[in-house]
């Protein structure tokens, strides 16, 4: 999950200066308006929408750390390309193009991290793009597919409170974290239906497999905690796991499980 973190509260009397407050329910603005700010929330959620076939169609919920309307500061052509509307109370830091080129200046690590999540969109866009093709492609000549292929898999993840269970890779890195709905993004690992507090990042870990080891890395710092039976992992270290080990990623509890052969 990349968020974008801004300042200190009471210790940054600068940023009271860009929050703004709009009430559930306000559009802050509609698809075809001109624009000039872009908004990075600091608390609710907004809906971003457009008019697909004379319907509002959603294209994503935002949240806490999200930004939007980005396009008017870095587009020439400054008209509104979907619909932002409050689904509750929102608190967002408003910024025309001088006030984001200072803040960058004085925060130049906010800039790498608008940058990763343009990255993720731009990533997501080819993904959705490249299926497009090879479903076109696939149309054209379909053929039948053999049943019952099973998935490949020497461990995994178990929910014991759901009964819900995922396999990780057999070689290489398993994606964990939540659906991300701005860019599209879902981890092989997707915690969304068991985090209802949301407190799971949306890129929070990767278990990486090789040589029949284990590791887990948190690789979002700004995570609610990594823990490995108890223990807090420190961001960017990989830590070994094993069968048995309880994996908790904030408020997500799941068991380490490696099958029979499998170590």
């Amino acid at each position: 999950m990349v968020k974008v973190r801004v300042g200190g509260g009471a210790s940054s009397p600068s940023i009271s200066d860009f929050l703004r407050r709009f009430q559930s329910g306000v559009v802050i603005f509609r698809e075809g308006e001109l624009g000039s700010d872009m908004y990075i929330i600091q608390s609710g959620q907004i809906m971003i929408s457009r008019n697909v076939g004379g319907q509002q169609r959603e294209l994503a919920v935002l949240e806490k750390g999200d930004f939007f309307g980005e396009m008017a500061l870095l587009d020439e052509n400054p008209e509104r390309s979907a619909t932002a509307t409050c689904l509750t109370d929102v608190e967002a830091l408003q910024l025309r193009a001088a006030d984001l080129d200072s803040m960058l200046r004085r925060k130049p690590e906010i800039a790498v991290r608008m940058m990763m999540k343009l990255a993720d969109r731009l990533r997501e866009t080819n993904r959705k793009y490249e299926e497009l093709v090879g479903k076109s492609a696939e149309a054209a000549n379909l053929t039948g597919a053999p049943a019952n292929q099973g998935i490949m898999a020497w461990a995994l993840l178990t929910h014991e409170a759901s009964g819900l269970f995922f396999p990780l890779r057999p070689n290489g890195e398993t994606s964990l974290g939540r659906h991300d709905p701005v860019t599209g993004v879902t981890p092989d690992v997707d915690l969304s239906g068991l985090d209802s507090e949301r407190t799971v990042s949306r890129r929070h870990a990767i278990i990486k497999a090789a040589d029949r080891m284990l590791t887990l890395t948190e690789i979002n710092p700004a995570t609610n905690g990594t823990f490995v039976n108890g223990k807090k992992l420190a961001a960017m270290e990989p830590h070994p796991i094993a069968n048995g080990d309880i994996v908790q990623l904030a408020l997500v509890a799941m068991r380490v499980h490696v099958l029979p052969g499998g170590e």
